[in-house]
């Protein structure tokens, strides 16, 4: 028999909230208001290498780099690493790559870049009014800070969020499972719940830190970071469609 739940855990990215538009859509929807033309296509190619290249020079958002970068430095970085990926000419990013680094970084701490899901909310004014704690961890800088406000999320969660720019260790390394339940006043194990979408980092990284995990798959692909390649197995994995399927089950263990 199940006992009860104590502690409710999410992902922020593609679990509480979403890209309104693909990611390169919009990346390339913000280079245009600066006369840069590159084409989402390109765009998206480029962006898992350039990460790759900024990851490689700076980890960790350049926290520990010398000089350290801000988290805003850093994506400044990545997002012109990105257009020149996709075809953007030295003379073009040397011209705007600030300006159009502001204006992206600007875009996807908004409404204008990111959208609950229709459930989000209400599930977790559902927890709060039941009286079970609520976090999230996120592999992120601080900057995630201005899109949860945004997005009305930070007010209702009842611990503050868990980064890895803080722990300096990114999931699903459960140090930093065990730092969010630290944070919480909560010991790890039965009774915690992690949500979700992806298979590695947040549902085997949490079963690996001694949690529950519960994998998110909602129906149809809701953004291009969303995308699944390849068939997954998901034999023996706790899957949800709906961040309400929670909510339920603390009702149900809880009552």
């Amino acid at each position: 028999m199940q006992g009860r739940v104590r502690l409710v855990l999410f992902d922020v990215f593609d679990t509480l909230c979403t890209p309104r538009l693909p990611v390169h859509e919009q990346y390339a929807a913000e280079a245009r208001k600066f006369g840069l033309h590159v084409s989402p296509e390109r765009v998206r190619a480029g962006f898992r290498p350039a990460f790759k290249e900024m990851n490689a020079t700076h980890p960790l958002y350049g926290k520990h780099s010398t000089p350290p970068l801000t988290p805003e430095s850093w994506w400044t970085g990545l997002i012109v690493k990105c257009m020149a990926h996709a075809g953007a000419s030295e003379t073009e990013l040397a011209r705007i790559g600030d300006k159009l680094g502001e204006s992206i970084m600007r875009r996807f701490e908004s409404l204008e870049g990111y959208c609950d899901f229709p459930e989000t909310l209400d599930v977790l004014r559902g927890l709060r009014a039941l009286g079970v704690p609520t976090s999230v961890v996120s592999n992120s800088d601080p900057r995630i800070f201005l899109t949860l406000d945004a997005l009305e999320i930070e007010p209702l969660i009842t611990c503050g969020p868990t980064l890895s720019w803080d722990v300096e260790a990114a999931k699903p390394d459960r140090r930093i499972y065990e730092a969010a339940c630290k944070a919480c006043g909560v010991d790890p194990g039965p009774g915690v719940i992690m949500v979700g979408d992806e298979l590695e980092a947040d549902y085997r990284g949490s079963l690996a830190a001694g949690l529950e995990g519960r994998l998110v798959r909602r129906d149809g692909e809701w953004s291009d970071g969303a995308v699944r390649h390849g068939v997954e197995d998901l034999d023996g994995v706790h899957v949800i469609s709906s961040l309400s399927d929670v909510l339920r089950e603390v009702k149900r263990r809880n009552a």
